[in-house]
C-alpha cells in the first residue's frame, strides 16, 4: 500500500497545491527529481530494493503516456478556462461604451522530441488581443470634432438668431416710428406736441439700440466664460490621459486592453473640446496628445495646461494658450477646432460683427439726424444742434483706437462719411525715423487700404474709408507700432439723446444739394460764421479743389491750410473747414464740408436766414433717411443694414444645421466602421461560449484518461 501511495504522490506532483493554489507543472518538474529520490530511498530502507528499481525505470522519464496526457489535458484546461474568461468579459461589457472586443490568441505549446519523433505538449495563451483599427479610431475622433464644433455653432446660432430676429423687428419698428413722428411734425412744424412726439420716438430708437448693445456685449462676456470652462475640463482630461499613460507604463504586457478603451474614451471626449492628433509610443497608442495645429497637450506622463488669457491689444477678445509651465503660448483660433474653435469663431465671427453693425448702424442713424439738424434752423431761428450726441465726441474718437501695451502715441479717429464705414477691425501700422512717418493701413479682409508717408513736421491726418485718422503724436523715433482702429465697435453704446427741448428740433432748411449730385458730401454752416447771404460751393470739375460763390457769382476769399489766401482750396479740406477771409486775411470757420463729394458737385447755403414760420423743409429732407441708401457705399439704407444682418445670421444658422447633418453622417458612418472591428456581437460570443465549454470538458476527460491510465500502471506494478 506504501508503495502505490508513493508513487501516486509522484505523479500527482505534476499538479500539486503550494499554499492553497495549483502549481504549473513546469513547477512541479523541478520537484519531480526530488521526489522520485526520496521515495526510492524510503522504498531501499524498506528492502523493497526491487521495487525501487523499477519504479526508477517505469518513472524515469517524463514523457511516459501517463504523464504527457495529464500536462496537455492541464494545458487544455488553462486554455480554455482563459478564453472562457475572455468570452465572458466580452458579453458583460457588451454595453458599455468605448469597449473594445478582446480574444485570446491561442498557440501550440513546444513539442518534445522523442525516439526520433516529435510528440505535442498542448497549448497556451500567448496573448489577450484587442480589436483595435488606428485608422478607423482616427476617423472617429475628427468626425467628433467636427459634429460638436457643429453643433455647438448651430446651438450658438440659434440663440442669436432668435435674438436679432426680435430685436430687429424691435428696433426697425422704433426706427420707423421716428420718421413717421417726423412726418407728422412736417404737417404742422410749430405744433409743440408734434415736436415732443419727435423727441420721444428719437429717444426710444437709442434706447432700443443700446439695449442691443448690450445684450450683444452680455454674449461676447457668456461666450468668455464658457471658454474657461470648457478649457478646464480639456485640462482635467488631459491630466486624466497622463495619468492613464503612467498606469500603462506599470502593467505588464497582456493587462492593458481596458486601458487602452479608457485611453480612447478620454481622446474621444477630448476631440469633443479641441481637434486631437494622437501619436503612439512604445507600447502605448496615445503617449503623446497634440491638440491645434501642433500644441502638446499630454507627452508621456506630463500634461501641460490650457489657459485663457486675455486678448492683445482687446482684452475682451480672450484667448486659448498653452502653459507648458515655462512659456504660454496663444493657440491659433482657426485651428482649434470642436466646441472650443465654435465659441471662438462664434464669438469673432458673429457677435463681434452684429456689435459691428448695429455700431455702424447707430452712427450712420444718429450721424446723418444730426447733419440735418445742423442743415436747418430750429423754432428759436437759430442753426440747429445735434438731436442725438456728437458721434465725433473727442471721447468717442479717442475710444476708436487700441494702442499697444506702452505706446505713447496719440491718435483719434472721426468719422466723416457714414455712407463709407465698413464693419470690422483695421490694422495701422505707423513708424517714424524722425524724419518722415510711414502708416500702412489693412482692413478687416487683410487688404492694404493705405500706404502713405507724411514728413514728421507736417499735420499728421489719414484718410480712409470714410474716417479721419488725427495722430496727434508717435512714440519717440525710431518706432514702430501697430494700432488697431475700430471705427464703429461701440456706436451703439455711444448713442444717446442730445437735444431735450422740443423747440430745438431744426425744421427750416438752410443748405441745400444739387440734384446732379453724385457724391455723399454734405454741406453745412458753422456758428462761428461772420457773413450773411446766399453762397454756393463748387467742386471743380478735376474734383480736388473747390471754390465759393455769392450771390453775384464771385469767388469769395478763402483762407488754405497754410494760412494763405486763394479762391481755390484744395478738396477734401483739412479738418473739413471752409475759411473765409475777413478784413485781416485771417481765417473764419464758416462753412464744413465732408469728404466724399465728387467732381462737378454743388452745394447751396443761406448764411444768416431768418426765421420762416412753417417752413419744415428740412423735416422733408429728415424723412427721406428712411429710404435712402446712404449707408455701405451706396448700397443700403440704415434699416437695411439690420435687414442684412438678420438675414445673415438666419442664413449662417442654416448653414450650421447642415453641416451638422452632414458631421452626424460622418460620425455614425465612422462608429459603424469601429463597431464593425471592436464592437462585441453577442451570437459570436455565445457560440464561443459553448465551443470553449466544450473544450475544457474535453481537456478534463483528457486528465480522466491520464489517471486511469496510470491506475492501470499501478495495478500491474
Amino acid at each position: 500500500m506504501s508503495v502505490a501511495v508513493g508513487v501516486k504522490s509522484i505523479f500527482i506532483a505534476n499538479s500539486f497545491r503550494l499554499d492553497g493554489h495549483i502549481m504549473d507543472s513546469s513547477i512541479a518538474a523541478k520537484f519531480m527529481p526530488i521526489i522520485r529520490l526520496v521515495w526510492i530511498l524510503h522504498l531501499h530502507r524498506q528492502g523493497l530494493l526491487w521495487t525501487a528499481c523499477s519504479l526508477f525505470i517505469l518513472l524515469g522519464w517524463r514523457e511516459t503516456m501517463a504523464l504527457d496526457l495529464l500536462n496537455i489535458g492541464m494545458s487544455g484546461l488553462r486554455t480554455s478556462q482563459k478564453q472562457l474568461n475572455v468570452t465572458s468579459h466580452n458579453i458583460s461589457n457588451v454595453n458599455t461604451p468605448g469597449y473594445s472586443r478582446q480574444s485570446a490568441e491561442q498557440k501550440a505549446d513546444d513539442a518534445h522530441w522523442i525516439g526520433g519523433s516529435q510528440y505535442g505538449t498542448g497549448a497556451y495563451i500567448d496573448n489577450v488581443r484587442r480589436a483595435y483599427d488606428q485608422f478607423a479610431a482616427r476617423e472617429l475622433t475628427q468626425s467628433t470634432t467636427q459634429l460638436h464644433q457643429a453643433n455647438e455653432s448651430h446651438a450658438q446660432l440659434a440663440v442669436m438668431d432668435e435674438f436679432i430676429s426680435n430685436n430687429a423687428s424691435k428696433t426697425i419698428t422704433s426706427m420707423n416710428d421716428y420718421y413717421d413722428s417726423v412726418k407728422s411734425l412736417a404737417d404742422h412744424p410749430n405744433d409743440l406736441g408734434s415736436r415732443k412726439a419727435v423727441l420721444e420716438n428719437a429717444s426710444l430708437v437709442s434706447q432700443t439700440v443700446n439695449s442691443t448693445y448690450d445684450t450683444l456685449a452680455g454674449m461676447q462676456r457668456d461666450v468668455n466664460d464658457q471658454l474657461v470652462a470648457t478649457v478646464d475640463r480639456v485640462n482635467t482630461l488631459g491630466q486624466e490621459i497622463a495619468t492613464l499613460n503612467k498606469r500603462i507604463q506599470e502593467n505588464p504586457a497582456g493587462e492593458k486592453n481596458d486601458l487602452f478603451d479608457k485611453q480612447q474614451s478620454l481622446i474621444n471626449e477630448l476631440a469633443q473640446y479641441t481637434k486631437v492628433t494622437a501619436l503612439k509610443g512604445r507600447d502605448n497608442l496615445a503617449n503623446t496628445v497634440i491638440i491645434g495645429d501642433g500644441q502638446t497637450l499630454v507627452s508621456g506622463t506630463e500634461s501641460s495646461r490650457l489657459a485663457v488669457i486675455p486678448g492683445e491689444p482687446d482684452p475682451l477678445q480672450t484667448q486659448v494658450a498653452v502653459d507648458d509651465g515655462h512659456n504660454t503660448t496663444p493657440i491659433s483660433t482657426d485651428s482649434l477646432g470642436g466646441r472650443l474653435g465654435a465659441m471662438v469663431a462664434f464669438r469673432r465671427d458673429v457677435v463681434e460683427r452684429s456689435l459691428d453693425e448695429v455700431g455702424r448702424m447707430a452712427i450712420g442713424f444718429a450721424g446723418q439726424v444730426n447733419t440735418i439738424q445742423r442743415q436747418g434752423l430750429d423754432l428759436n431761428g437759430e442753426q440747429g444742434q445735434n438731436l442725438f450726441a456728437d458721434i465725433n465726441d473727442p471721447r468717442a474718437m479717442a475710444q476708436r483706437v487700441i494702442k499697444p501695451l506702452g505706446s505713447a502715441a496719440d491718435l483719434a479717429v472721426a468719422i466723416d462719411d457714414v455712407s463709407k464705414l465698413q464693419v470690422g477691425d483695421y490694422q495701422l501700422k505707423a513708424s517714424t525715423d524722425g524724419v518722415n512717418n510711414t502708416y500702412q493701413m489693412f482692413n478687416a479682409k487683410g487688404d492694404e487700404v493705405l500706404n502713405q508717408s507724411i514728413q514728421a513736421t507736417d499735420p499728421q491726418v489719414i484718410q480712409v474709408d470714410g474716417m479721419t485718422i488725427d495722430v496727434n503724436s508717435l512714440s519717440a523715433a525710431p518706432s514702430s507700432e501697430t494700432f488697431t482702429i475700430r471705427p464703429v465697435r461701440l456706436g451703439g453704446a455711444q448713442m444717446s439723446m442730445n437735444a431735450t427741448e422740443a423747440s430745438d428740433i431744426a425744421a427750416q432748411r438752410v443748405v441745400s444739394a444739387a440734384e446732379s449730385n453724385q457724391g455723399s458730401a454734405q454741406l453745412e454752416p458753422l456758428s462761428s460764421a461772420q457773413v450773411t447771404g446766399n453762397y454756393q460751393v463748387i467742386i471743380s470739375n478735376t474734383g480736388d479743389t473747390l471754390s465759393v460763390f455769392d450771390d453775384q457769382g464771385t469767388k469769395q476769399i478763402l483762407i488754405d491750410e497754410n494760412g494763405a489766401p486763394t479762391t481755390d482750396l484744395n478738396y477734401p479740406v483739412q479738418g473739413n473747414a471752409i475759411n473765409f477771409a475777413d478784413a485781416m486775411n485771417n481765417g473764419v470757420p464758416t462753412l464744413a464740408l465732408s469728404s466724399g463729394a465728387l467732381a462737378g458737385d454743388a452745394f447751396s447755403v443761406q448764411l444768416g436766414a431768418a426765421k420762416a414760420e412753417g417752413d419744415n423743409s428740412n423735416l422733408m429732407e429728415m424723412q427721406h433717411l428712411q429710404t435712402n441708401k446712404s449707408m455701405n457705399n451706396g448700397r443700403s439704407s440704415v434699416i437695411d443694414l439690420f435687414q442684412n444682418l438678420t438675414t445673415d445670421v438666419g442664413i449662417q444658422k442654416m448653414n450650421a444645421e447642415k453641416f451638422g447633418q452632414i458631421s452626424q453622417l460622418d460620425m455614425d458612418a465612422a462608429t459603424e466602421r469601429v463597431a464593425s472591428v471592436s464592437g462585441v456581437n453577442l451570437d459570436e460570443e455565445a457560440a464561443n461560449l459553448m465551443k470553449f465549454q466544450q473544450a475544457y470538458m474535453a481537456s478534463s476527460r483528457i486528465m480522466s484518461v491520464a489517471r486511469e491510465t496510470f491506475d492501470t500502471l499501478m495495478r500491474a506494478v
